[in-house]
């Protein structure tokens, strides 16, 4: 089997596709086939003529390619594929080397026109397409993944010989890797996106705060609900006991009432006797005084009676064997018992009270007289039941053989006979009673009342423990206070258990019920546990879920524009149109044979090595990658996002300089350089996205063409521009670029294919546009933070750039690096503009950023003086921005009195501050924060007229403010304590002050700086040397130099304070020296951050006196003073000389030397320039008022005035 190549028969019937060559044919291979020769289109469009059909690639240095005259031309011209072109050179390369078995092989080129065929004979495993689809060829490495980079590690070698594990081992390996891969891009995006950290903190939290608040009410009802089960069972426990205790007593009243009318004992008092009658010799020295009754209590006859009595009450109040006895004291004396101990008794039956026989059957209490004994127990009784006439119950107390025994005892009471009146008294311990006839007694089992309660298994059954005792009505100690307890009962404490007190015939009761594992629930724990769990799972999924929306969002918005895909979204048609934007083409130089010489992979990375940093550039320049197509770029400036067109073609040639700056110096990892070429032209056109499948942002119109074809057109490593490029980067707002004519020879421009002859022009370099003719470019100016840095910010009012566009640098840092960039700058040059984070700007969003780190930095000192381990919490933070942005608000239009001015006098403030610490001064962070809050305040609602003026025209402000009162000094602390109490400020103001000594020090120091800073007032500026002067003898001061005197109640309504204040704090209301000390300080801190401008730079001072001139200009041509210009050279030199000189000689109290002395010097320096050219410089004032002309410019010339002269004398 033959094939020929070009020509010739084949003897086999097979198809074949090569589907990655451009144009093949693909034909059964029967008969003779001719292979067709691939084309190589570089695109349509532009670089193929899709009338002719398949065209010959043109070569790497064409200055005309094939392209239509079409007007609508794509604007994502596609360039010949890299990787499509390497691997068809590949291809063909092998074919050349593949040979039949008899060796021969002749070469298809596939740049030539020319095909030269070669018969190779078949045979097994020897023709050409199995040779190019053999697993040992190496013509498809890198396609498979096998060998795709060089860096690949994997080596086979390690894996056992069976494979299997080997494959195992791979794929662990590859899902560690992709698990460490992915949870570190995971972080990173959230670190770099705070927003999803915040919200996915924020959902934590908010879960867990309603599912901890959730289970807590739970676990509250819970608890309540336990609690309210002890209360009930230990409550109808206690109503048991107190219902069997009535029933138990009952038989007491029916034996009295038995006894007295029954006439059986009428005589035994008689018999009995008082005392000392029948009285035993000895006992009355003894605590039981006993009488011999014998013959008397027991008299068989009497035991009968009594046994009569008893036994069929006891019967009828069936007890149940509670009761166990009873006993008798005629005149308190103890006489008759029953059960008795002779059994032979009549009518004697042991089952009527159980346990009673052997109870009583002991006759040691046998003739005891209560009445006289001196023993406690029976004085206590006694005294109850015939002085006190109150019922007595006693017990529990322990009378073997039983342990537990609780005895009632009840009066009997006889109608008093007057004729025998010492028959018709009892003596009771000395108190002669009448109508007492004596006393009975029952006995009771508290054990057997107890059983018979089921109180152990009441409380078991709720799983309770209880200790019940009797805490009133207790019987001197003989008695035990303990009723009844469980088991587990001393374990129970307060945190475990509640107590629960009732009444009853014995007493009151208290009942400590509770349980051993405490009233919360064994749950709670866990269920905590696992709404935390349940919280990190769902933050940590709405994390990822944010993440993943992010990532996305980011692709969307790396593939095409936002409005696109805002559009697209919405299912509108995508399309813009752009009057002048800037296009850019580059192309590798030899690509072409370069690639054909590298695998398909190398080419790839190779590529994606040079346009990653190529992206890079685009994201520097702010201009727009369209797409890459092969080896070619495209990007586009003025679109999709709208800029001015001189603008946008700076930033196209600022961004094809970079790279092309940045090809010299690339290397492959073989060594070899890269060389481009590169093309601009500008023109309109149009912008959107064609179909739905794969969609892409592109670009339509003949400057895409015209684009490509000066990069066409273009040489090696020099950039091609149009005519109408050219005239747009003369006007370049911020740059200006050196650019020369193409001339070849004679030949001026270059012949462009459909445009005919175009003069063209070469880009060779570019640097920093100076300012008009005001600077020449080779001119260093010094700029400190009065200095605008050149930048395309400063041409917003020509450009139309967003103001906000300024403070994208300040986003990109913290609040402590933004406050530790202001701080540790120079006092000289305070905000030097080598910094972007101090850079001169009146952007009001990056002076808001650059308030609140100072702000913040203050505050969180303030807190963690507090306590160290406090955090500024996130609401403070907000609250900080929310309040910088609404002071800001509230100041004008003014020229010098704004918001750029009061974040100067902060910003020197802040200094002021850190220069002090640093001389050693022991900081006090609620002061500094005050002072530094104090500044940013000063001028709030200024309105840009003095007070004196205020005043002349009857303004409202002056109608609001008494005249001993600096109108607009004060105007703006009420604006600022007006905003800080509003009630979305809450967090800050319950930061900033906590406690009515932080609301005192904080209006104090408030008050101070800020009066003293009406410097217009000459009474007031005396007062404050005079407080300054005193501050420094060691004597008593003044009381009438306290400059808050007359605003006391200004200052308590301010903060929220009122009089009474005074009299809990009377020291802080106090003119004290050490006072006297710290006031002078805050006046002089803030008098120096306020007109610090005079003690720094020659630009400094130059700039803020122009702002002033022309805001005092202001109110000339509103004819509400007189014409500024005609005094301002000699009112500078006086204001110099009688308040700056002195008030920075006064500085020497405060910093040390050497800062002191460079305030002075700095002061001088700033004098003396003046005094040279202060003429000159109120001329350039007045004449660029009057003319309207742009600040910079006239701020270059004054600046000038200045830097000249100290250049010359060798300082600058």
């Amino acid at each position: 089997m033959k094939i020929k190549l070009g020509g010739g028969s084949v003897d086999d019937s097979r198809r074949f596709t090569l589907s990655d060559w451009e144009g093949a044919v693909e034909e059964p291979l029967s008969g003779d086939v001719s292979v067709p020769r691939p084309v190589f289109r570089r695109g349509t469009d532009d670089f193929a003529d899709n009338h002719n059909g398949n065209a010959p690639m043109p070569s790497e240095e064409s200055a005309a390619p094939s392209a239509d005259d079409s007007s609508s031309a794509r604007a994502t011209t596609r360039r010949r594929s890299s990787v499509g072109s390497a691997m068809k050179g590949s291809i063909f390369r092998r074919i050349s080397f593949m040979g039949s078995l008899d060796g021969t092989a002749e070469t298809a080129d596939p740049q030539s026109g020319s095909d030269r065929g070669t018969d190779f004979t078949s045979s097994t495993g020897s023709n050409i397409w199995s040779k190019l689809m053999s697993h040992n060829e190496s013509l498809w490495d890198g396609v498979d993944g096998k060998g795709a980079f060089d860096d690949d590690d994997d080596d086979e070698s390690v894996f056992d010989d069976d494979g299997k594990n080997g494959d195992c081992r791979k794929s662990m390996k590859r899902c560690g890797l992709t698990w460490w891969w992915e949870t570190q891009h995971f972080f990173s995006t959230m670190m770099r996106y705070p927003h999803i950290l915040v919200i996915s903190l924020v959902t934590f939290g908010v879960l867990c705060g309603v599912g901890i608040a959730a289970i807590t009410a739970e676990k509250e009802n819970y608890i309540a609900k336990q609690k309210s089960t002890a209360q009930f069972v230990a409550r109808e426990t206690a109503n048991w006991f107190s219902d069997e205790f009535r029933r138990a007593m009952l038989p007491l009243y029916s034996v009295q009432q038995g006894v007295l009318h029954s006439g059986y004992f009428e005589s035994l008092p008689e018999k009995i006797g008082r005392f000392p009658n029948l009285l035993i010799p000895g006992t009355e020295e003894t605590d039981f005084t006993v009488r011999n009754v014998t013959g008397i209590c027991d008299d068989r006859d009497m035991i009968n009676k009594f046994r009569s009595i008893v036994r069929p009450i006891n019967q009828d109040n069936d007890l149940d064997g509670i009761v166990v006895g009873y006993r008798l004291f005629p005149n308190n004396v103890a006489c008759l018992t029953e059960p008795h101990a002779q059994e032979s008794s009549d009518g004697f039956n042991a089952d009527d009270f159980p346990q009673g026989e052997a109870l009583l059957s002991s006759d040691n209490a046998f003739g005891l007289d209560t009445g006289s004994s001196a023993f406690p127990l029976w004085k206590m009784i006694t005294t109850d039941l015939f002085i006190n006439r109150q019922f007595n119950i006693f017990g529990p107390f322990n009378m073997p053989p039983m342990s537990e025994l609780i005895c009632g005892h009840l009066a009997i009471w006889k109608d008093v006979d007057s004729t025998d009146v010492v028959q018709d008294t009892l003596n009771v311990h000395g108190t002669e009673v009448a109508g007492a006839w004596g006393f009975i007694v029952n006995f009771l089992d508290w054990t057997k009342m107890k059983d018979k309660s089921d109180i152990y298994k009441r409380f078991a059954d709720c799983h309770l423990e209880f200790d019940l005792t009797r805490v009133s009505g207790s019987t001197v100690g003989l008695d035990s206070a303990t009723l009844a307890k469980s088991e587990n009962a001393d374990m129970l404490i307060d945190e475990n258990s509640i107590v629960v007190t009732t009444t009853s015939l014995h007493g009151e009761w208290q009942n400590k019920v509770g349980s051993l594992n405490g009233w919360e629930p064994a749950w709670f724990p866990g269920a905590v546990a696992g709404i935390v769990l349940a919280s990190f799972v769902l933050a940590f999924l709405t994390a990822s879920t944010l993440v993943e929306r992010q990532l996305h969002r980011n692709l969307l918005y790396k593939v095409m524009p936002r409005r696109a895909i805002m559009k697209l979204q919405r299912g509108q048609t995508v399309l813009e149109k752009f009057n002048l934007v800037t296009i850019f083409f580059s192309d590798i130089v030899g690509f072409t044979n370069m690639a054909g010489n590298m695998r398909p992979i190398q080419v790839m990375k190779m590529l994606n090595e040079l346009y990653t940093e190529l992206d890079k550039l685009v994201e520097k320049h702010n201009v727009y990658k369209v797409e890459t197509i092969g080896d070619a770029y495209m990007v586009v400036g003025g679109a999709p996002s709208r800029v001015p067109a001189p603008l946008a073609a700076e930033r196209v040639a600022l961004f094809a300089l970079e790279a092309v700056s940045f090809v010299r110096k690339f290397r492959t990892k073989d060594g070899n350089r890269i060389f481009i070429r590169a093309g601009l032209a500008s023109g309109p056109t149009v912008g959107g996205v064609v179909g739905c499948s794969m969609p892409r942002y592109c670009f339509f119109g003949d400057t895409v063409n015209f684009a490509s074809r000066m990069e066409s057109t273009s040489k090696k490593m020099k950039i091609q521009v149009a005519d109408i490029t050219y005239r747009l980067l003369q006007d370049a707002p911020t740059a200006s670029f050196v650019m020369t004519k193409r001339v070849e020879g004679d030949i001026v421009g270059v012949q462009v294919k459909g445009k005919g002859h175009q003069v063209t022009h070469w880009i060779e370099r570019a640097g920093p546009r100076a300012w008009d003719s005001f600077v020449n470019d080779e001119e260093d100016v010094k700029r400190d933070v009065e200095t605008p840095t050149i930048s395309s910010k400063y041409s917003k009012e020509n450009y139309g750039i967003k103001e906000a566009d300024s403070a994208a640098e300040e986003r990109n840092y913290t609040s402590e690096e933004i406050y530790d960039a202001m701080t540790t700058q120079d006092w000289e040059s305070l905000g030097h503009a080598s910094s972007s984070l101090v850079a001169a700007t009146d952007d009001g969003y990056s002076l808001g950023f650059r308030a609140c780190a100072l702000l913040e930095h203050h505050l969180l000192c303030v807190l963690q003086e507090r306590d160290p381990s406090a955090e500024m919490n996130l609401s403070v933070k907000i609250q900080i921005n929310q309040f910088v942005q609404e002071v800001s608000e509230t100041y004008g239009t003014a020229k010098f009195h704004n918001w750029s001015h009061a974040n100067h006098v902060t910003t020197s403030m802040n200094k002021l501050l850190a220069v002090i610490q640093e001389g050693g001064e022991e900081p006090i962070p609620l002061n500094s924060f005050s002072l530094v809050f104090a500044a940013l305040v000063h001028d709030a609602g200024h309105t840009g007229m003095s007070n004196k003026i205020l005043k002349d025209i009857d303004h409202p402000l002056s109608k609001k403010f008494d005249d001993s009162i600096p109108i607009a000094e004060k105007n703006s602390i009420d604006i600022a304590l007006d905003i800080l109490f509003r009630d979305n400020f809450a967090s800050l103001r319950n930061a900033i002050l906590p406690g009515e000594m932080d609301k005192i020090e904080f209006a104090r120091t408030l008050f101070q700086s800020i009066l003293i800073t009406d410097i217009a007032t000459p009474d007031r500026v005396k007062l404050g040397i005079e407080r300054f002067k005193a501050s420094q003898d060691s004597q008593d001061p003044d009381v009438g130099l306290c400059p808050l005197a007359s605003h006391i109640s200004d200052l308590f309504d301010g903060v929220g304070l009122d009089e009474s204040v005074k009299d809990e704090h009377p020291d802080e209301f106090v003119v004290t020296s050490s006072g006297l000390k710290r006031c002078v300080r805050n006046e002089h801190l803030m008098l120096l951050s306020d007109v610090g401008h005079l003690c720094q730079s020659w630009e400094n001072f130059i700039k803020w006196n122009f702002r002033l001139f022309k805001e005092l200009m202001d109110c000339h041509r509103k004819k509400l003073c007189d014409n500024p210009r005609e005094t301002w050279v000699q009112g500078q030199i006086a204001f110099f000389d009688k308040y700056i000189i002195p008030l920075a000689e006064r500085s020497h109290t405060f910093f040390p030397d050497e800062f002191g002395d460079a305030i002075i010097t700095n002061a001088m320096n700033n004098l003396k320039l003046w005094t040279m050219f202060g003429i000159q410089a109120t001329n350039i004032m007045a004449l660029g008022v009057r003319n309207d002309e742009r600040e910079e410019a006239v701020l270059m010339e004054l600046y000038g005035l200045g830097s000249d002269y100290l250049a010359r004398k060798g300082q600058k």
